[in-house]
């Protein structure tokens, strides 16, 4: 499996404006004059509330990952419709830019003005607020060890 073609790669820092947008990295940006689909799904990476922001292509692989699972068919369908239920449909606008619907963000910690933290996940990207950032970061830096293990540069 190779990068995907819409791959979010890195951590950055910005802000929300006033109409809680949120500007991403240039080079996870749509070509001019287009958007690029988001499903914003209210999530826990590491355990540590996020939203997780998904193409389409992505959503559509985690409804196959439990499609695909020995589940019974009710426990399938009632995963699939918490998905969909804790999902909103937002785009990467032609000028970089995520809308945030305001409860959501406001649910999320993420304030008009505030800073926002986003790490790119390649085939999605987590929107992490201020207030979670700092756990975060020491989740992420608790598994290093066992990157550096499980993976061969030699």
């Amino acid at each position: 499996m190779g990068v995907p073609t819409n791959s979010f790669e890195g951590v950055y820092n910005f802000k929300l404006d006033a109409k809680f947008r949120v500007s991403v990295p240039s080079e996870w940006r749509p070509g001019r004059g287009e958007a690029l689909p988001l499903r914003l799904l209210k999530w826990q990476t590491y355990k540590i509330p996020v939203l997780k922001a998904l193409t389409d292509q992505a959503f559509e692989a985690m409804i196959d990952s439990i499609d695909g699972s020995d589940l019974p068919a009710g426990v399938k369908s009632q995963r699939k419709g918490l998905l969909y239920s804790r999902n909103t449909q937002v785009a990467i606008n032609d000028q970089g830019k995520v809308l945030i619907p305001k409860k959501l963000a406001e649910e999320h910690g993420l304030e008009a003005g505030g800073a926002v933290h986003l790490s790119g996940r390649g085939t999605n990207f987590d929107i992490v607020s201020p207030r979670d950032h700092d756990a975060m970061q020491a989740a992420e830096e608790s598994l290093l060890g066992d990157l550096y293990e499980s993976v061969d540069f030699s």
